[in-house]
């Protein structure tokens, strides 16, 4: 098998190194294990789905990358941009319209509450 070549954002790739080099291994030897971690992630939610618990942790990891790589203004329009159009193509799949959003998460929150009771 021939090896694949690809390239990273320059950002990305001065953080692989450094990891690699605080782990004391090579950019490709950290690059496995990462893909074996995402494998042996993907297996566990296929038998496992999101739970809140692993969303909130998400979320606490997100918030602790942006605060120690804070974004540009552009790089944040563009995920803003992103994230519109992922909204507007899963809410048309979906047969949402803008009038069902606020019952859409007043029956969500009242199902949570509920559960939390149980």
């Amino acid at each position: 098998m021939e090896p694949t070549e690809f390239s990273v954002p320059p950002a990305l790739a001065r953080r692989m190194e450094k990891i690699a080099r605080q782990e004391r291994r090579t950019p490709i030897a950290l690059l496995r294990e990462m893909l074996r971690v995402y494998e042996r992630h993907k297996q566990k939610q296929e038998e496992e789905p999101y739970t809140e618990e692993w969303v909130m942790n998400l979320v606490r990891e997100v918030e602790e990358e942006d605060r120690l790589h804070p974004k540009t203004q552009e790089e944040l329009d563009r995920e803003d941009e992103e994230l519109r159009c992922y909204a507007d193509a899963q809410t048309k799949k979906l047969g949402i319209k803008e009038k069902d959003i606020v019952r859409l998460i007043h029956e969500r929150r009242k199902r949570r509450r509920h559960a939390s009771r149980s």
